[in-house]
């Protein structure tokens, strides 16, 4: 029969004192099923002294070096593997080496005190269903990507030890290195304090390490290096009897918490959902070609120092408003919650999308296009991101391991979430049907809403419309440019053929795209050309007008006829300058509204192209007016 917990608790402190370890009267060593041994106070603390242990009882790669005076020195076949496997591999092997040895081992009694495997809770050790509860973080890949690592390096390590003829290889499996690796990541402390003039190393410290972590525990760590490793308490008088006594291992997110110790905190204040994001290679060219990785092209007022670290390696946070470590510099609001590297490279790809000359781009404050462009980007990545990772997980936990995870994941999906929303929010300002909107403000419309007002304005002409989407079916979202084109073209050409002296205004949204977009001439040319060829061959099917030069003539006959006639002086406001070839011009105009203010707007889990109607400032449409003063903080 295995000794007791409290048999356990007794060999362990007798072989610490003995060998110059020091544990504080005032508290006590306990154990149950979901702590394993962890620090109990007796009462008040007498004094700020908890644990003391000494440099010569710690574990680590060092105990292998014969010549070291201030550590113990193992007279061990691993001797011979030093140079030849990693450090962190070789303090695995020592600390199962260790163990397989029995009491033969100088740390026997603290060895017999660490968790045995089937009590680790670090996602090396989850199941399938375990893992469910993980799905959608980057904990899942980041675990498994750890996993495959060791097991990798212990393939490495088993050929070094074959070669060598040690046998520790024969004794020794994967399973048993991970849980020396757990043991490691979730005990060790660095080597840094203790031992500054030599290369990093973890150390186990043995009972130092059973004190559980608490990010409210007050504490102080004092090194004396090359001697002693000593833990105070700064408001032991506080303590209870029974009260669990912690130590604090600073500020530790989630993720950190859970793969490293196979814990979590809930509500972890320092929380943040990491994100990596590497540059494709032909975006990143792209990028280096225009110029755009140098400080100087960092939009929207955002810090450049990011640009000093290298993408692929960095992690880069979202955080959520009142976070403690601030939120990001920018002049848009809500997109202060999110990294500047990934608006940075939003910024990249709506340069690139837009074929913008960035010499004529104002970066400090861009605009308007510009900065939606970014917006519904971004929601974009978010949104679909956020479906991978469900705000309410309904499966409810069954172990410990489970219950750590799913309080790691929900604290990643309120963070998603909460900045998926603030994006959402200034998109659906942007939604809002006409009655909710101020006049001259800015709008995103969808062809659904530009088919309500082509019915409302004309409301005999809707049904020549449809009937032409059902003959040409121009029904699949690749479509929805070509439809926003002829919607464009119905409602312009049913206001300029209007027979009525004192026909209806136009849908107000109409006549700020007019004014920012002016007629092309016929000299700027076609770059769609097979475009162009179907709307001028088809119009008539979408069209119907009211000004007929001949009972034969299509729309675009009858818009070149009304170019050279004086009926247009009533519109002279927004249709300037000379008129000519005017159906040919406004199938041209059609096209580059489409091709510069069509904006890809997720909704519902579904893309559309929606068209971004520019706001209007203090009474002129459109233009290089800024769009940040006079719009509130959540308007584009």
């Amino acid at each position: 029969m295995p000794p007791s917990p409290s048999t356990l608790a007794r060999q362990l402190i007798s072989w610490f004192s003995h060998n110059g370890g020091y544990l504080s009267s005032d508290i006590q060593l306990a154990h149950d099923d979901s702590h394993g041994f962890h620090v109990v106070a007796a009462g008040p603390l007498s004094s700020p002294v908890l644990v003391s242990c000494p440099l010569k009882l710690t574990l680590s790669v060092l105990n292998l070096e014969p010549d070291r005076h201030d550590i113990r020195s193992v007279d061990s076949p691993l001797q011979r593997c030093r140079g030849k496997i990693p450090n962190h591999i070789l303090s695995y092997l020592l600390l199962l080496d260790q163990r397989r040895i029995g009491d033969a081992s100088p740390w026997h009694a603290y060895i017999s005190c660490l968790p045995p495997p089937e009590s680790l809770t670090t996602p090396l050790w989850f199941d399938q269903e375990d893992c469910t509860f993980l799905a959608g973080t980057s904990a899942a890949p980041a675990a498994q990507e750890r996993k495959q690592q060791l097991l990798r390096q212990w393939e490495d390590a088993v050929a070094v030890l074959k070669d060598l003829q040690i046998p520790v290889a024969d004794d020794i499996n994967g399973e048993a290195l991970l849980w020396a690796a757990t043991i490691f990541t979730s005990r060790a402390f660095v080597s840094t304090h203790i031992l500054p003039d030599i290369e990093t190393v973890p150390i186990l410290f043995p009972v130092l390490d059973l004190l559980n972590h608490s990010v409210s525990a007050k504490v102080e760590w004092d090194f004396h290096p090359h001697r002693s490793f000593t833990l105070k308490s700064l408001d032991g008088e506080h303590c209870k009897p029974g009260q669990e006594v912690f130590n604090n291992y600073a500020p530790k997110q989630n993720d950190e918490l859970l793969l490293g110790y196979g814990f979590c905190l809930e509500d972890n204040p320092i929380e943040q959902f990491a994100l990596k994001l590497a540059f494709p290679p032909m975006v990143q060219q792209y990028a280096h070609e225009m110029g755009l990785l140098h400080g100087r092209s960092v939009p929207f007022g955002m810090s450049p120092a990011f640009l000093d670290q290298d993408p692929s390696t960095e992690q880069h946070f979202l955080r959520t408003a009142n976070h403690p470590f601030g939120r990001y510099d920018n002049h848009i609001p809500f997109f202060r919650g999110i990294p500047p590297f990934i608006v940075h490279f939003f910024f990249i790809q709506t340069v690139m999308m837009l074929d913008l000359d960035l010499a004529k781009v104002d970066v400090e404050r861009p605009d308007p296009r510009i900065t939606l462009q970014v917006l519904v980007l971004l929601h974009q990545a978010i949104e679909q991101r956020s479906r991978s990772l469900p705000l309410h997980l309904q499966q409810e936990p069954t172990n410990d391991k489970q219950r750590f995870a799913k309080t790691y994941r929900d604290g990643q999906a309120k963070i998603l979430h909460a900045i998926r929303e603030e994006l959402q929010t200034a998109i659906d300002r942007l939604r809002r049907p006409e009655p909710a909107c101020a006049p001259g403000s800015a709008r995103l419309l969808s062809t659904a809403d530009a088919l309500s007002s082509l019915e409302i304005f004309s409301p005999e002409r809707i049904c020549t419309f449809r009937q032409g989407m059902e003959k040409h079916d121009l029904h699949d979202p690749q479509d929805e440019p070509m439809v926003w084109i002829l919607l464009l073209l119905a409602l312009t050409t049913s206001w300029l053929t209007m027979e009525h002296s004192d026909p209806p205004a136009p849908p107000s949204w109409l006549s700020p795209v007019l004014s920012h977009h002016p007629l092309p001439t016929l000299e700027d040319g076609i770059e769609d050309v097979p475009t162009y060829e179907f709307i001028d061959a088809h119009l008539g099917d979408f069209v119907s007008t009211a000004r007929p030069a001949s009972a034969s003539s299509s729309p675009v006959e009858v818009l070149d006829h009304l170019g050279k006639t004086s009926r247009l002086a009533r519109h002279r406001a927004l249709i300037s300058g000379p008129t000519e070839h005017l159906g040919a011009r406004l199938i041209m105009w059609g096209m580059k509204v489409a091709d510069q203010d069509l904006a890809p707007v997720c909704e519902d889990g579904v893309v559309k192209k929606c068209l971004f109607v520019r706001p209007v400032v203090r009474g002129i449409t459109g233009g290089e007016l800024s769009v940040y003063e006079p719009l509130d903080d959540v308007a584009i």
